[in-house]
């Protein structure tokens, strides 16, 4: 009787969640929009990353009007109203406006020190917003109590290393992730007097992760992606609003993850790149889907609907099941977009002996970090740190202080991590 109700219930389960369906909106196609945020069922507006504009949609998402275009990476968007409005670049802006997205000013500069880059906004209450950064470190926490037109910055050095997500409740009560170092991992921190002491509440100890984004469809359930670079894909949930963490796997094989955001407590997804894993259990089980490709940032908008940027904007939508007694027809997804990694990036010659370089076509000006790893995780050696700009660049890679072994050429960017395996061979035996 137990195994038949189980059985059931899995049925139940599956034709509830083969309601619901991804559609692509109408919006220009951009390497990835990197976010988006609605005010209200109706107003929303999104980073258009290298894109570099603003859209906005006052229609339920479904059209979406190009406002304004910037010359930086346009990396997350947060409103307070139909009017005021903050975006955050990777590149030391954080622009604001006051007339729904027509006309923007830079207020970075007016912040002490200027941030390096804004990764995340939150909005707290009717005139509280968080920001943090950035990905490529150092490790803040910037905090405004006038809807974004002053700021103040709370260095995090001692807590973490990067920053890369924000949520909070209200303007005293929230979360930050990001990394607490390469070695340890991902982090969570929480606050619960508005940024003046943080508590750690989860770190994931496996190298190279970082908690890419934090999303909770009912203030009680909370889930975060792990970004890394080795090992299986994983997540990490929490079911008492965020006091308590657990790190679940979603697939035993690799994949590069970033996004996550569930509908309610039962129905999520995850993933990156051109992958996206969908569960219909709170991420007990996960199935790959067909929707699109570079996946960033997910939205909850209602219990029905919610957003998923990436090469495109992609709207999610849930119908109440019929009362019938055949399952219903699975309604059909998009096909994905083609995933075209934006920079190049290739070691030669592989194996290598004394001397190898690290070839890399950049195709966007962007933030870059360059490290080896060795087969244990540990970093042995720094490329390069730095911004660099779109061109051919190459990178000198001296092993002859390595072993002969396996190492991990690890590469990160704005727009992502790709990582390639490189074989030091002295030939001496």
């Amino acid at each position: 009787m137990k195994t038949l109700f189980t059985i059931a219930f899995a049925l139940i389960t599956a034709i509830t969640f083969a309601q619901g369906s991804w559609t692509s909106v109408n919006i220009i196609g951009s390497t990835r929009y990197d976010d988006i945020h609605f005010t209200d069922s109706l107003y929303g507006w999104t980073a258009g990353g290298w894109s570099m504009k603003v859209h906005k949609s006052i229609n339920g998402g479904n059209s979406w009007n190009a406002l304004a275009t910037f010359d930086k990476y346009l990396r997350c968007v947060k409103f307070m109203d139909r009017n005021i409005g903050l975006v955050g670049s990777l590149d030391s802006s954080l622009y604001r406006t006051t007339d729904g997205g027509k006309t923007w000013e830079d207020v970075a500069p007016n912040i002490t020190p200027q941030p390096a880059g804004v990764c995340g906004l939150a909005k707290a209450d009717e005139n509280t917003i968080y920001g943090v950064g950035i990905w490529s470190e150092p490790a803040f926490v910037i905090k405004s109590t006038d809807k974004g037109l002053n700021w103040r910055y709370i260095d995090m050095s001692a807590y973490a290393n990067t920053l890369i997500d924000v949520f909070f409740f209200d303007a005293d009560h929230g979360f930050v992730t990001g990394s607490v170092s390469e070695e340890e991992g991902g982090i969570v921190l929480y606050t619960d007097n508005g940024g003046a002491t943080w508590e750690e509440k989860f770190r994931t100890n496996h190298t190279g992760d970082r908690i890419w984004k934090i999303q909770t469809p009912d203030n009680k359930h909370f889930y975060g992606s792990v970004e890394s670079w080795a090992d299986e894909t994983r997540m990490i949930r929490s079911a008492d609003r965020g006091q308590t963490w657990e790190m679940i796997t979603v697939d035993p094989e690799y994949y590069y993850i970033q996004t996550v955001g569930f509908l309610d407590s039962l129905r999520g997804w995850t993933g990156g790149n051109s992958t996206l894993f969908e569960t219909s259990d709170g991420g007990n089980h996960w199935k790959k889907i067909s929707v699109g490709s570079t996946y960033n940032r997910f939205v909850k908008v209602t219990d029905k609907t919610a957003f998923l940027t990436g090469a495109k904007v992609y709207k999610y939508t849930y119908k109440d099941p019929p009362p019938v007694v055949e399952p219903p027809p699975i309604t059909g997804i998009p096909d994905k977009d083609p995933y075209d990694p934006i920079h190049q990036l290739s070691v030669s010659p592989n194996p290598a002996s004394e001397n190898a370089t690290v070839n890399v076509t950049f195709g966007k000006r962007t933030m870059t970090h360059i490290y080896v790893y060795n087969p244990t995780g540990k970093k042995v050696k720094k490329i390069f740190d730095g911004m660099v700009e779109a061109g051919n660049r190459s990178f000198p890679l001296n092993t002859a202080d390595l072993p002969d072994q396996l190492f991990l050429v690890i590469f990160k960017t704005n727009e992502g991590m790709e990582s390639i395996k490189v074989i030091k061979h002295s030939g001496s035996h």
